[in-house]
């Protein structure tokens, strides 16, 4: 008989133990067929080029997740993520936790995360993209950010009267005797009102000796213009600056975004780019809905204008049942410069199916 009770007693408790603490494992499969075409006639080049492709993450990126958090009285409680990117076309080189992996206090006080993380900056990034924040977006870049870094220190505010906010620095670990080390500073700012969403966010990049900080796409941007900011590290920093919004009609959602960046390298001229976008997804079934975007980034160096991108996009979703989805769409985006004959045009389509687990 007390074997009995010592055995309920320790079921009890290890009931109890396993009701503050959980773990879930989540994840999402994307993959697409499509077609690309790259056409370059920029200042008397004549060239094409296309390609058939099965891809993985159109819709968004195919991952696998874990996640969990425990109750650990008054308030407060450990969570813990770790997020890995799959390629499901081609998947050996799929690399543990390389999307997210922190782990953090919880409370009142908002959370605390430490790890790889997403940076306060990226939080906010696809409040306004359009296509669904899709492989299809339009939103030109004339330089790229680092979205998700290593070495993370990471706070998340409770909500204020709808607003929240978001600070994080990373740490590049890659300080010399001559050169001081990378980091990544970032903070947002979010208001949410119904059906009114609006956000700033900041980040702040310094290349350390290692860490470099490069042009999103090398060919946005002509060499010839700023040969020195192509591959630079020691000392250079990238700014960027966003306001984003989006207002849920019902039977529209419309969604606008401006970001600045400013690129700098010791003894060159800075490069400036002003970015906007905007766009519209609109139900038209239970479960059908399209949307299409426009974007453009306008890049200047000492003042002078040296490239100009435009894009455009649409996209159609279908969903089969509340994890699975079915989608197509087209992109294209066009980047020219002053006083130069042609473009570089980079165009595609593809249709797609995610499933959400």
């Amino acid at each position: 008989m007390k074997k009995s009770l010592i055995a309920l007693a320790v079921l009890a408790a290890s009931g109890a133990a396993m009701a503050q603490s959980s773990v879930s494992i989540y994840g999402i499969a994307d993959v697409w067929v499509g077609k690309t075409t790259t056409k370059d006639t920029l200042n008397g080049a004549n060239t094409k080029e296309s390609q058939t492709l099965l891809e993985s993450g159109g819709w968004d990126t195919s991952r696998i997740g874990f996640r969990g958090t425990e109750d650990l009285g008054g308030g407060l409680k450990a969570n813990f993520q770790i997020e890995t990117s799959i390629a499901l076309d081609a998947p050996g080189a799929t690399s543990l936790g390389d999307r997210t992996a922190y782990i953090g206090l919880a409370g009142g006080f908002g959370e605390v995360q430490l790890g790889k993380n997403w940076t306060a900056y990226d939080d906010v990034w696809g409040i306004a993209n359009n296509n669904f924040d899709s492989a299809f977006t339009a939103r030109p870049m004339a330089f790229g950010y680092t979205d998700n870094p290593n070495n993370t220190i990471k706070y998340i505010s409770p909500s204020f009267g709808g607003f929240t906010g978001a600070v994080s620095y990373s740490l590049g670990e890659d300080k010399t005797a001559t050169v001081g080390a990378a980091s990544v500073f970032a903070l947002n700012v979010t208001y949410v009102n119904g059906p009114l969403t609006v956000a700033f966010a900041h980040q702040k990049e310094e290349a350390g000796s290692t860490n470099a900080i490069g042009f999103e796409n090398a060919g946005f941007f002509d060499t010839t213009v700023e040969p020195a900011v192509f591959n630079a590290v020691a000392d250079t920093k990238l700014t960027n600056n966003q306001i984003a919004g989006s207002y849920d009609l019902g039977v529209a959602k419309l969604q606008a975004v401006y970001n600045q960046s400013k690129l700098t390298v010791p003894g060159n001229n800075s490069v400036k780019s002003n970015e906007y976008a905007f766009g519209v997804e609109a139900p038209v079934a239970a479960n059908l809905s399209v949307a299409a975007g426009y974007g453009q980034a306008k890049v200047k160096v000492a003042g002078a204008e040296v490239g100009k991108s435009k894009a455009y996009g649409f996209a159609v979703n279908y969903t089969l049942s509340k994890r699975t989805n079915v989608y197509a769409g087209y992109s294209q985006e066009k980047f020219t410069q002053p006083g130069t004959p042609g473009s570089i045009k980079d165009s595609g389509y593809a249709v797609g199916v995610k499933h959400s687990f």
